[in-house]
């Protein structure tokens, strides 16, 4: 069994898996192959070198950063859309009452959330950011 990173198809090949290696396919060692999956699992990137072989790139924080906040402002979009989607919030400013008041009160709180995650993103640690989970963020209204 041989192990190989092919920088064109930007993946591993094992020889006693695959029969259709890619002629770039350059032959990784073994403890080599299992330095680069460890990595990839802590979030840094598999990407290839000019010489094709395999290196790890490691992911600035401010790069999680951006990435996190983005996450957040989707989840809360998510959230929002489905307590009132936006046809919805366009009939509630036409016609206000108690329930497009209720509505737009649960929005108002997933923002006001989104802005409070959104915080603490910018002030955390690289571990932290590591162990936070955007969906399940303590945060967000229990009712979105």
């Amino acid at each position: 069994m041989a192990i190989y990173y092919s920088a064109t198809a930007h993946g591993f090949f094992d020889s006693a898996i695959h029969t259709d290696i890619p002629a770039d396919a350059l032959r990784i060692a073994p403890a080599r192959h299992r330095k680069l999956l460890a990595a990839q699992a802590e979030g840094a990137v598999i990407e290839a070198a000019p010489t094709g072989k395999p290196r790890i790139r490691r992911q600035l924080v401010d790069d999680v950063r951006a990435r996190m906040l983005q996450q957040v402002k989707r989840e809360a979009a998510r959230r929002i859309a489905t307590i009132s989607p936006l046809w919805r919030q366009m009939n509630d400013m036409r016609a206000p009452g108690p329930d497009a008041d209720a509505r737009f009160a649960a929005i108002d709180a997933i923002r006001a959330a989104s802005a409070l995650i959104e915080q603490q993103i910018a002030s955390a640690s690289a571990d932290q950011l590591a162990a936070l989970d955007i969906a399940a963020h303590d945060a967000w209204p229990k009712d979105a």
